[in-house]
């Protein structure tokens, strides 16, 4: 099913006739799909504010099974399972906006605010390959046509792609196979990639009528340029909702509107962004998923913005883009002021947990070592003055330090006795 064909060209059409204007009937379409795509806002929104506030228990988590990965793997399942969390949840509304984003996309970029090419590719043969000839009906690719009356078709070329032999040539023309086009509808015909030589003849040469002439063996490209009427249509301090500029020439004072709506994109971006996620608690290091947040949250904008000023696009999808970027601040907004619930903590009763063993197996490391019956004899520092004995006595442990006070301290199973040194 063509979206921007069947759907949202006569929407847009529609609030033309309601406004008499395409720049408050882009404004009037953007303002629709937002409402429409409003659930899944509200579902992308609280997934990207739930990640954002989970840190500190996910941080918690780690800590308490970093030595063992099992359990870790486990109580993260857990974690999202009960909270009702899905790593993915910020990604899949989104996804499922994309083919609304595409049509929205083709319906501003081609008619009626800007020309869209119907192409046709020609392969020129010897004469000796004059077997292979052979033409398409149509096109295969088309492109909407709005009139000034408001009227929609879908316009192809015939015949389609060909083959054809040197010398030979063809006559190139449109027809609608939805709609109907007025009797003063005219294309712009072109070829696109033909390189002539100076002093040289053209490889292949088309006309205004559509009549193409293929000199040389080649791979040609014909073109049926249709026009946007509204292409150079003003709206507000915007001079053509067509227009299309980059580069160095948006220095030019005329496109000067269009780095303005550049500039004003990638802020709404950044605030839109910044909404979503939780401030960072001055009190607390952030973890490398926080920073990691953070920086997108300041170079994505930026990025995005600095790619526009080199991507040729119609001053349209620029008036889009803006007013879409506000009301998705403004729905972000609206979602996060309601309270999010208190995430359920899975190590709570999990206090007998006890972690494994290094990997390394020693286990005895930073303590103090000790002999039984049977075993070695040794002796270790114990204290900052005096030393410690190990004795092996009827098999049971024993530690004697004996202090600059004159005291000996022996410890035996756990117990401490006191015992005056003779002198």
């Amino acid at each position: 099913m063509d979206i921007t064909y069947q759907f949202m060209i006569p929407i847009l059409e529609y609030f033309h006739r309601m406004t008499n204007s395409y720049g408050w009937a882009i404004i009037l379409l953007t303002v629709l799909v937002r409402v429409l795509v409003w659930p899944l806002v509200v579902k992308s929104t609280q997934s990207m504010q739930k990640m954002s506030q989970m840190q500190p228990m996910m941080k918690k988590i780690q800590d308490r099974y970093k030595s063992d990965p099992e359990k870790f793997q486990k109580k993260m399942m857990e974690f999202y399972s009960k909270n009702k969390m899905n790593p993915l949840g910020g990604c899949l509304p989104t996804l499922v906006q994309l083919p609304v984003l595409f049509a929205l996309f083709a319906t501003f970029s081609g008619p009626p605010f800007g020309d869209k090419a119907v192409d046709v590719k020609v392969n020129v043969v010897e004469k000796a390959k004059a077997a292979e000839v052979k033409k398409v009906e149509v096109s295969g690719n088309n492109s909407p046509y709005v009139a000034t009356d408001g009227k929609i078709a879908k316009v192809v070329v015939f015949p389609g792609d060909s083959i054809v032999v040197e010398g030979d040539s063809l006559d190139f023309n449109t027809r609608s196979v939805e709609g109907q086009l007025p009797a003063d509808f005219k294309v712009e015909w072109k070829l696109a990639n033909v390189q002539k030589k100076d002093g040289e003849e053209a490889p292949a040469t088309i006309d205004e009528n559509g009549h193409a002439t293929f000199s040389k063996p080649g791979e040609y490209h014909v073109q049926a340029m249709v026009p946007g009427i509204a292409k150079h249509e003003n709206f507000g301090p915007i001079n053509g909702l067509g227009k299309v500029a980059s580069g160095m020439d948006l220095l030019k004072p005329e496109n000067f509107d269009l780095v303005v709506m550049i500039i004003l994109f990638g802020a709404t971006m950044y605030l839109s962004s910044k909404l979503t996620m939780k401030p960072p608690d001055p009190n607390q290091e952030m973890d490398e998923q926080q920073i990691i947040q953070q920086q997108t949250a300041k170079t994505m904008p930026i990025a995005l913005s600095a790619m526009f000023f080199f991507i040729p696009l119609p001053s349209g999808v620029y008036v889009y883009m803006v007013v879409s970027n506000v009301i998705q601040t403004l729905q972000t907004w609206l979602v996060m002021k309601s309270p999010m619930p208190a995430f359920v903590d899975v190590t709570e009763g999990d206090d007998d947990y006890v972690p494994p063993p290094p990997a390394d197996g020693d286990s005895s490391k930073g303590k103090k070592k000790d002999t039984s019956e049977g075993g070695k004899n040794g002796s270790s520092k114990e204290s900052e003055k005096g030393s410690s004995k190990k004795n092996a006595d009827d098999g049971v442990k024993k530690i004697t330090v004996e202090s600059d006070t004159g005291e000996t301290i022996s410890l035996s199973t756990g117990k401490r006795k006191v015992k005056k040194k003779k002198k």
